[in-house]
């Protein structure tokens, strides 16, 4: 796997240790990725980019789960668990 890209992993372990900054993933983003040096290239994709496309990245699974849940965005595809009733 690709090392993440500058500053990444720093943005996503500061959330963790300061949940008050967590908000700013969707009201003022940029603001996290210009205190992080976020590389430009990066910044489109950790808006809105799937699980995949993070990982591609090379953010940590686990990095990768909370960015998502933060943000506001399925950390898996989802299906009704009346697919599974239904099914047996």
């Amino acid at each position: 796997m690709a090392a993440a890209p500058q500053g990444v992993h720093e943005l996503i372990e500061h959330l963790i240790e300061t949940p008050a900054d967590r908000g700013l993933i969707r009201t003022d983003p940029e603001s996290l990725f210009d205190r992080f040096g976020i590389p430009a290239d990066v910044r489109q994709t950790l808006r809105t980019g799937s699980r995949d496309d993070l990982h591609r990245l090379g953010i940590h699974p686990n990095l990768v789960i909370k960015w998502l849940i933060w943000s506001g965005r399925p950390t898996m595809p989802f299906f009704a668990i009346d697919y599974y009733f239904a099914r047996r």
